[in-house]
């Protein structure tokens, strides 16, 4: 099935961020070489909150709030995301569904805009060994589908906690961990890497610097790399990351993405 055409639009590494930041207990094990942890039911943190600052140097302007909940049915673990507004109001939410630690769908919802869609994780019906995710998003009742091979490292946002820890050797020793992004925004999947670029410590704890990027030239002209600050011991949880963040800002007439720092508090 072919795409239908679509304007470039910023892949929404915002709808990518503020993503999962983190591995939660289930993961800790990842980072010993537990092959069993690699991917885990996806329900650690069970609870998450954290802030969203303007990019502007030493701004202390609070954009949104961030809060993850997730629950567990059986090996059904559901988890809902949301950024809100400094006046209480929803700018957007995240609804993702795994089935014994696999993804099987995100919506996304944009109450500010009005704009929303989802990825579906579904058998292939030409191929039963076979998967495939299929797009669809809505923006001023413009719409756009998508459908394509779901290849094994294809992640959402929830997701990026967890399988950096899983492959945590691979990024300390300078590796290039690549993966697959389902960008809703754009109705299709988009090729990113991990790099270590540097050590560092942030409030007083040793944390390493994780770069992220697109593998395309063409995408990387269009969207900066992200920022990630990572704790070098113990589980590996993102402190903060500094880039494009779900919730897109008012500009004029429009809406636009935005880069912030968005700083998570683990308790």
């Amino acid at each position: 099935m072919k795409r239908n055409a679509r304007p470039h639009r910023p892949v929404g590494l915002a709808v990518f961020l503020a993503f999962w930041v983190g591995a939660g207990q289930s993961l800790s094990a990842a980072a010993e070489g537990n092959p069993q942890a690699n991917t885990g039911d996806y329900f650690e943190p069970a609870v998450l909150t954290g802030t969203v600052y303007s990019k502007a140097a030493d701004s202390k302007e609070v954009l949104f709030t961030f809060r993850r909940a997730a629950n567990c049915s059986g090996s059904t673990v559901r988890v809902l995301r949301e950024y809100v507004r400094p006046d209480g109001t929803v700018a957007a939410r995240e609804r993702v569904v795994y089935e014994s630690g696999k993804l099987a769908s995100l919506h996304l919802e944009e109450p500010q805009s009005g704009a929303h869609g989802s990825a579906l994780v579904q058998h292939d019906p030409k191929n039963s060994k076979q998967q495939r995710i299929v797009f669809d998003y809505t923006e001023d009742h413009n719409a756009k589908t998508g459908n394509e091979r779901f290849e094994p490292d294809t992640l959402v946002n929830d997701m990026i906690g967890p399988f950096i820890v899983a492959h945590w050797g691979a990024l300390m020793s300078g590796a290039a961990v690549k993966f697959r992004y389902a960008a809703v925004t754009r109705a299709e999947t988009v090729g990113f890497k991990f790099t270590k670029r540097s050590e560092s410590t942030w409030r007083g704890q040793p944390v390493v610097i994780i770069g992220m990027e697109p593998t395309s030239w063409i995408i990387a002209r269009l969207v900066e790399p992200l920022v990630f600050t990572v704790e070098k011991e113990g589980r590996h949880r993102i402190l903060q990351y500094v880039g494009r963040t779900t919730p897109r800002m008012r500009k004029g007439n429009s809406w636009a993405d935005l880069d912030a720092v968005t700083v998570f508090d683990w308790k």
